[in-house]
Order: structure tokens, then sequence, then C-alpha cells
């Protein structure tokens, strides 16, 4: 074989630099194979929210955690029946997210602040009010040194941090948020400081280059090698030519989701989908290979499905996550002109992931986003826009809206009159919305009363939006146990081969616990993986 290392992780997201530090600090030589030009996959553009429950920082808000409750809270909010086969994945999550957190702070620059967001089912055994998120805090680029151009840009590059957006209600009312956060948005930009994912990726990287790890970036994986069933090492692609890499303890997949690849989300999310709000570069690489060499695949219908907002992004249209339809004075209808579900619950993606069982396809889509000129006037912000062909219809009635876009008028006008009456009682009687902790205090409008969540649609001209599957990562791949080793068909582990993040079955699936069960995962399986790839685990 050509070059050796103890070592090599697949991908540089939160999972991969999590891994990567993980093993160098204890002793490992390290290579990190990167596919694109970029660090920081899915990570880098991300919000940067990460849920750890039992958290160190919570002794700053005078909070208290309990392993025992995150695991009752865990149990009564995920799926059911998924205990049956999540339980051991969720207890070692839960017993190495905090001490995961110690060990980066300790080995790296990243630093994290905790926040006020609400575990979204608050109110289920175990839930608490806040305190299980935290933020990366801002960090300069400038510490990278000659990697500093290195770093994957995010979609919107505002230099505020995700605690910042919560707190400050940004989103309903941005002018005054940004004149509270004014001189620590100038501090940010005179000092080149960086926030939420690019700030975690910034950190991870930087501790991995100080403890020695070695960076291949435009260096895609093409095949794992085996020998006498163990995974000994791995084909990549660098500088034109295929290289040949031993790795003695293992390879970590940490190579994120398939949502760029169009014949896997085919076969795995029928139905149309839209403004994905992941990298490119995201193509079921890690799937495939685990794949080719026996590993069970699992989960791979699950996915964080969220409402997004088209953006430029590297001269392609890519979704942002968005906010506008929890504001108040909006709704979500089907082509019934018919609404279907809470529009300010978190895991509103599975809402449209539900399928018509007699034509297979999904349900709810099409489905649109209805505003009236009171939300116009009020959140300009949040309209759509209007530059992307077919991303905004307007109409004087809801009627001839209806006319416009397809969608049932009489249903329609029934709906909207009816969602007013309940925005002018203050209470949703159909779906609850802004009924929940996670509603009252994520989000929404706290100026509008008596429901922060709620107003009428009665004032034209109206406005539709569609609102399509938007996706900002899928979560189903290798099967790993809990120690992060990848199983195969019979459930026995593959030696050297283990896996982290979004390339893994998540045991957390599409219904998050918390806004932060994407990186809070990806950070701790990449610890637990590193941990028992490199033999230091407990």
């Amino acid at each position: 074989m050509g070059d050796r290392y103890d070592l090599i992780v697949v991908g540089s997201g939160a999972a991969g630099l999590s891994a990567a530090l993980t093993a160098s600090v204890h002793g490992a030589r390290t290579l990190v194979v990167e596919k694109s030009a970029a660090i920081g996959g899915t990570t880098a553009m991300s919000g940067g929210c990460i849920w750890i429950p039992g958290h160190h920082h919570m002794a700053r808000l005078g909070l208290r955690d309990s392993r025992e409750a995150a695991l009752d809270y865990i149990r009564a909010a995920s799926p059911a029946g998924w205990h049956n086969t999540e339980e051991p994945l969720w207890a070692a999550f839960v017993d190495h997210a905090p001490e995961m957190l110690k060990f980066v702070e300790t080995h790296s620059p990243a630093r994290f602040d905790p926040n006020r967001d609400p575990d979204p089912y608050a109110e289920l055994p175990g839930g608490m009010e806040y305190g299980r998120n935290v933020s990366p805090a801002p960090i300069r680029i400038a510490r990278l040194g000659p990697w500093r151009g290195k770093i994957r840009a995010p979609t919107s590059d505002i230099p505020i941090s995700y605690g910042e957006i919560v707190d400050t209600f940004l989103y309903a009312h941005p002018k005054k948020g940004m004149f509270r956060l004014l001189p620590r948005l100038i501090w940010r930009r005179l000092t080149g400081a960086r926030v939420r994912g690019q700030a975690l990726t910034i950190g991870l990287l930087k501790g991995c280059l100080d403890h020695g790890v070695t960076v291949w970036t435009e260096c895609p994986a093409l095949r794992l090698l085996t020998q006498d069933g163990r995974v000994t090492g791995l084909k990549v692609a660098r500088h034109t030519q295929t290289k040949t890499l031993a790795a003695s303890r293992g390879v970590v997949l940490a190579s994120g989701g398939f949502d760029w690849d169009a014949d896997m989300m085919a076969e795995h999310f029928p139905g149309p989908v839209e403004w994905t709000a992941s990298p490119r570069c995201n193509t079921g690489d890690g799937q495939r290979m685990a794949a080719a060499i026996g590993t069970r695949m699992d989960h791979m219908d699950q996915a964080l499905v969220m409402g997004a907002t088209p953006v430029n992004y590297e001269g392609h249209l890519h979704g942002q996550p968005a906010a506008d339809y929890f504001l108040p004075h909006s709704m979500i209808v089907n082509r019934h002109g018919r609404r279907f579900v809470n529009e300010k619950q978190m895991n509103i993606g599975l809402a449209f992931a539900q399928m018509d069982p007699d034509s297979g396809t999904p349900a709810h889509l099409p489905a649109w986003r209805i505003y009236d000129s009171q939300f116009a006037r009020k959140y300009p912000h949040a309209m759509p826009n209007k530059s992307v062909a077919g991303n905004r219809f307007q109409a004087d009635t809801l009627a001839g809206l209806a006319g416009q876009i397809d969608v049932d008028a009489r249903g329609l006008v029934e709906t909207a009159r009816r969602f007013s009456g309940f925005a002018r009682a203050g209470i949703d009687a159909d779906f609850g919305r802004g009924a929940s902790i996670w509603d009252r205090n994520r989000g929404g409008d706290p100026d509008n009363q008596p429901n922060p969540t709620l107003g009428s649609i009665e004032q034209p001209p109206f406005y539709a939006m569609p609102f399509k599957a938007s996706f900002l990562a899928t979560k189903g791949g290798a099967r790993t146990n809990q120690r992060a080793e990848v199983l195969n068909h019979d459930g026995a582990p593959i030696p050297g081969l283990y896996a982290a993040g979004n390339v893994m079955a998540n045991p957390f699936g599409s219904k998050g616990v918390g806004a932060g069960t994407t990186l809070g995962p990806c950070l701790t399986w990449g610890y637990i993986a590193a941990l028992n790839a490199v033999g230091a685990a407990p």
C-alpha cells in the first residue's frame, strides 16, 4: 500500500472533524479526506445549534439535567417502536455528548454558549423549557492562517449567532434586532469573526491542525479496501491520480447525506424536491461505499425536511431555512385549500412525508404558504422573492389566488375565514399553533397578541408561495451499534469500519428531539467512533 495512517476520516463536517480531533489527541496519525475544495460540509452552512443534554454550561443558567430525564424525553418524543432498535444508541449519545463537548473545548479553540431554545416537546416527560441547546461562540477566521480561505461559505453572511437570532426574535423584527446587536456586528466585521456553523467548523479544524491531523481537500473517496473481512484502507482520487491509503485502525465514514443524488432521492423520497440546503457534494458516496462491502443500510427514508426560501449559492439556487410560515398572518394549505399541520412545529417536515395510501405519493403536496397584506406590511423582509420564477403569486381575492395556484377556491376561502377566527380568539382549535412551550418561546412575533404566532388572513392583496419538500440533510445510511461500528447484514460489526453523522442510520431520524439534533449527534458519534477506533474508549 501507499500512504499509511492509523485512522482515515471521510468528510470534514462536524462528525468528521470531531472524529479526527479525538483520534489525533489520543495519538493516532489521522487523515481527513474531503471531496470538495471547501471544509465544513453541511455543518458550515448550518445555523450551528447543537442539542446536548446534561452539558456543563447548564450551570451558567442555573439548570440541572440528568441522564434519566434526557432518556425519558428522547423515548417520549421519538416515533413509536423506535426504542426497540435505537435505545442502545440513545443511551450512548446521552452518556458521551456532555464529555464530547468538554473534550472539544479542551482541545480546540471552539467555545459554546447556551441559548434559551426550548425542547420542541418540552411538555413530555423529561422535556426542558430551555438549556439543552448550545451555539458556537464567534471565532476569528484568521486563526486558521493559510487555511482561512478553505472554509465553506454560509448561505447568509450576516454575523449573528443562532442564540442571538432566537433571543432577539430576529425573524419578526430584524431592524430592532440588528440595532440591538449592532456593536457586536461591527466588531465581528472588523475582526473577521465568524458565527453559526462556520464558527464550529473553524474551531474544530484549528484543533485538528494543531494536533497534527492531515487534511486533503478535492480528494473524493472511491471505495473501501478490505482484507479477510476487515476494512484496511481507502482508495481516493487525488491530483488526477488514484491513491491507495492504508489505515491500521480503520476508516470513519462521515461524508454526510445523499440529498443531491437524484437516483437515491427518487427511490427513498418520491415527489418534488426543491431548494435543498446542503452542499452539492452530498451525493451519498459513503452510503454507496458501505453498501458495496455488505453493510446493512437503514433509515433511508429519514431526513430533515423543512421550509426553505430560495437563495443563490455558488451560482445555483439553494434552500435557506425559512421562518416566514410561522409568523402571524400566514398559513400553509394543500391542494384542497385546507390546513393540515401546525405550521409552527419544529418537525413540520413529517407532515410532508406522509404518503397517500392509494397513490403512494405525498399526501399534502403540492402545498402553499398563504399570506395577506398585513403580513406584507409587518414583515416585508419575509415576503417571497419575486425574482425567482414561480415563487410568488398575488391576487385581490382568495378565490382569484386559488385559481392561479390550482387550489380549491372554496376550501381556501373557508380555511382563511376559520383561521382568522382562531387568530382573533388566540386559540388554534384545529392544530394548536401557539399553544406549546416551543411555539410560544421560539419565533413568532411577541408584539402580536393574543397569540404571537396567529394573525388573520383577510386583508387584500393575498399572496402565495409554493411549499415544497426542502431538505437540509438525509439521515439514512450504514447501520451502527452503540460503539459507532458499522454492522453487516447479520448484525455483526465490520472490523475497521465506523460511521458518524448523516452517513449513518441516524438514531433520531426525521423527528428531531431538539433544534440541534443533527449537529449534536454528528459531533458525538464522531467522538464515539474515534474513541473506539483508537482503543481509547473506557
